[in-house]
């Protein structure tokens, strides 16, 4: 006779994982309002942005000057949509993971778009809110 896992073990974190995922959303929705204090607020003091062709951005002041780069370009646009979340046993970090689509004008007036796929770790802080320890993401699209 088989015996069944405790039924606190069948899904432990299904509580932080909709957590994960609220944040996830709240941070599109600063990233979408161009909130830059909103967007760097969901940050943990010392995240880490990984981004393709940019050096890393550790540590509060680093990443609000990348995320204000990105605001600042003309007709900047940053979408992302999570297909995957989930938490650690400890229940200190978890992830969301999923597709991107950015887009902007550059300064001589051509419109760049790429899209690819990115991974956030999240981080569990003291009062029970997630921040984001790492974003790192890479393009789809084939090099040119």
């Amino acid at each position: 006779m088989k015996s069944k896992p405790p039924a606190a073990n069948k899904s432990p974190n299904r509580k932080a994982v909709k957590a994960i995922r609220a944040a996830d959303a709240g941070w599109l929705k600063a990233f979408s309002e161009r909130d830059l204090e909103k967007s760097v607020a969901y940050c943990d003091k010392r995240a880490s942005m990984l981004v393709p062709n940019a050096p890393k951005a550790t540590g509060t002041q680093a990443i609000r000057k990348l995320i204000a780069a990105g605001f600042a370009l003309q007709n900047y646009k940053l979408e992302w949509h999570p297909d995957n979340a989930g938490v650690a046993r400890s229940g200190e970090l978890g992830y969301t993971s999923g597709k991107y689509k950015v887009s902007f004008t550059n300064a001589s007036g051509k419109n760049i778009f790429d899209k690819g796929k990115y991974l956030l770790v999240w981080k569990k802080q003291p009062n029970g809110a997630w921040k984001v320890l790492f974003d790192m993401n890479n393009s789809d699209l084939r090099a040119t």
